[in-house]
């Protein structure tokens, strides 16, 4: 099988566990690529924090960010694709987080330049998970009044905390909604939530890119590790999950990768496209 799209999740898959590109990693993308492959990122980080790594390794194609809720075309320096949290319903969750005090941020949307917004001085978190969330991009707000869909609401606290917010989500809104991620080191004290539209993944993110290109699920191979991956590596016709991914996904794969630590994407793409 002649495979024509290549897409790539970051962290836990492309980059190693000490967050690291390493060089036979790279090399292997970049040799895809001068073999006509069209390579794309597909990912759960927002856009400043993606370009970096695309930038690294030359890419031009099509980016899926925010896990699919964004595709945004690097050539027009713009998204071409955005969904949104319904208005309503994210402004109703955003009244119930500044009611019980929890971090969390709003992304707003991509398409005119990122912007995060946050309650003014409503965050208690660890300075490096406000780095992580806010960056420089962030605008602080007395007050969350939001006049468009957004594209996120994530929040971060105390795990009870969060637990029982999670709970009381997945019992009175769309569960489809609703990403429940832990974070880093602190994963036994900190943990946090994403709200995203129901119908956007990175496997509908995909799919938009591969019809951009003219391109059918079976020429794809998506490489992954982690539950957010699971559509994307269901609709290729070449799902791969790495060896230190989730179990789940592994099992929905077609193919195991070896480890982020022994260079798993370089392997796959040397047996399936070099």
């Amino acid at each position: 099988m002649e495979y024509k799209l290549l897409a790539l999740d970051i962290d836990g898959t492309v980059l190693n566990s000490r967050s690291t590109l390493t060089p036979r990693t790279k090399a292997a993308i970049l040799r895809a690529i001068q073999g006509g492959v069209r390579v794309v990122l597909a990912t759960g980080r927002r856009l400043t924090n993606t370009l970096p790594l695309a930038n690294i390794l030359g890419l031009t194609e099509l980016v899926v960010v925010h896990n699919g809720v964004v595709v945004y075309d690097p050539a027009l320096g713009q998204s071409i694709y955005q969904g949104g949290v319904d208005l309503a319903l994210a402004q109703e969750i955003v009244d119930k987080l500044d009611s019980v005090s929890m971090n969390y941020v709003v992304y707003t949307g991509e398409s005119a330049g990122e912007r995060v917004v946050a309650p003014l001085g409503s965050w208690r978190a660890p300075e490096d998970l406000l780095t992580y969330y806010l960056g420089e991009k962030a605008q602080f707000v007395d007050k969350i009044k939001l006049d468009s869909p957004p594209i996120r609401i994530s929040l971060i606290d105390r795990a009870a905390k969060v637990d029982r917010f999670f709970d009381e989500l997945a019992k009175n809104y769309d569960g489809g909604q609703i990403h429940h991620m832990l974070f880093g080191t602190e994963r036994n004290i900190w943990r946090g939530i994403e709200i995203i539209p129901a119908d956007c993944n990175k496997g509908t993110g995909l799919r938009f890119v591969a019809e951009r290109l003219g391109i059918d699920a079976s020429e794809v191979v998506a490489i992954g590790d982690n539950i957010n991956d699971l559509e994307m590596i269901r609709w290729a016709g070449q799902g791969v999950a790495m060896a230190n991914g989730s179990e789940l996904l592994k099992t929905q794969a077609k193919r195991i990768a070896p480890s982020n630590d022994h260079d798993g994407v370089a392997q796959i793409i040397e047996e399936l496209l070099l």
